[in-house]
């Protein structure tokens, strides 16, 4: 009996999510790409072709 209580319950929580209940917060769509300096990409660490 057990069995068929995990499988009406997954079946359920399947459902719940398809019909949009868990979403966690509105996206604009929008990407944002900004360059940040750090030390990986620092001038003095890069490699050159031929040292």
């Amino acid at each position: 009996m057990k069995k068929n209580q995990e499988i009406y319950a997954a079946i359920a929580l399947a459902l719940h999510e398809f019909m949009g209940n868990n979403v966690h917060d509105e996206e604009s769509g929008k990407i944002t790409i900004a360059a940040h300096p750090t030390q990986w990409n620092g001038y003095a660490l890069t490699m050159t072709e031929h040292p």
